[in-house]
């Protein structure tokens, strides 16, 4: 019963120092999606991705996604 309370003691004083933290003003932030068992990303992850300069195929998706709004806008004021 005494390792149970130690322990129960432990987990409590985490979570309040996490409470703590939160309360004064610092952000909750998860992990990056991680590695897989074998070593490989689970999941591009944003984090990495933030400083890193837009792809030139993401460019293109955009550019076409644009046009076609414009287009489907155009044909809408047609009608």
């Amino acid at each position: 019963m005494q390792e149970f309370i130690i322990v129960f003691a432990f987990f409590a004083l985490a979570v309040g120092g996490m409470a703590v933290g939160l309360l004064r003003g610092r952000a909750l932030s998860g992990s990056c999606g991680g590695v897989g068992p074998d070593g490989e990303s689970i999941a591009d992850c944003l984090c990495e991705m933030q400083n890193a300069p837009v792809c030139d195929a993401r460019k293109e998706l955009l550019a076409l996604a644009r046009r076609k709004s414009e287009r489907d806008a155009a044909r809408k004021g047609q009608q």
